[in-house]
């Protein structure tokens, strides 16, 4: 099981032929607190149905691919924290954020995590985003940044354990 400061639990990639990463190792001081939509199922598509007044009944239609519902995909969230109780030397918060922001966000990624081992999810942020707090020009140890990145899963990938 994952240890309490969060290393070796989340891990990233933004290539496919590249190597997954911790995000602790790759990024000091960054901690992704949660990532949430990873296990979600998207709303089914390509399914049409009218129930007639007065009945029980109803007309449907349902398009499958291969006898499977079509879904959209979804939405997936990185809560992450940025703080110099989380690295071995003194970092620059604002530094290390804009780090990893850019990291997440000029390109695709594949996220994985520990607490879903067999799931990959390969994804791209649409959204803008914006900081949810940041706190800088503190007391050194006081200095963090909190955000969260809304991605939009292009595929799952089920991976070999």
């Amino acid at each position: 099981m994952a240890n309490s400061d969060l290393r070796r639990v989340y891990y990233v990639k933004n290539a496919p032929n590249l190597g997954f990463v911790d995000v602790a190792s790759r990024f000091a001081g960054v901690r992704i607190l949660a990532v949430t939509g990873v296990a979600a199922k998207g709303k089914a598509v390509n399914v049409y149905n009218a129930q007639w007044m007065e009945s029980q009944q109803e007309d449907f239609m349902i398009t499958t691919n291969n006898g499977t519902i079509i879904r959209e995909n979804v939405d997936i969230e990185v809560t992450f924290i940025v703080h110099n109780k989380y690295a071995t030397n003194n970092i620059d918060v604002k530094t290390q954020h804009d780090n990893f922001v850019k990291y997440m966000t000029d390109t695709d990624v594949w996220i994985r995590t520990a607490y879903q081992n067999n799931v990959i999810a390969h994804c791209v942020a649409l959204d803008g985003y914006e900081p949810t707090t940041m706190k800088l020009q503190r007391d050194n140890n006081a200095n963090y940044a909190l955000g969260t990145i809304k991605l939009h899963c292009l595929e799952t990938i089920e991976a070999a354990n």
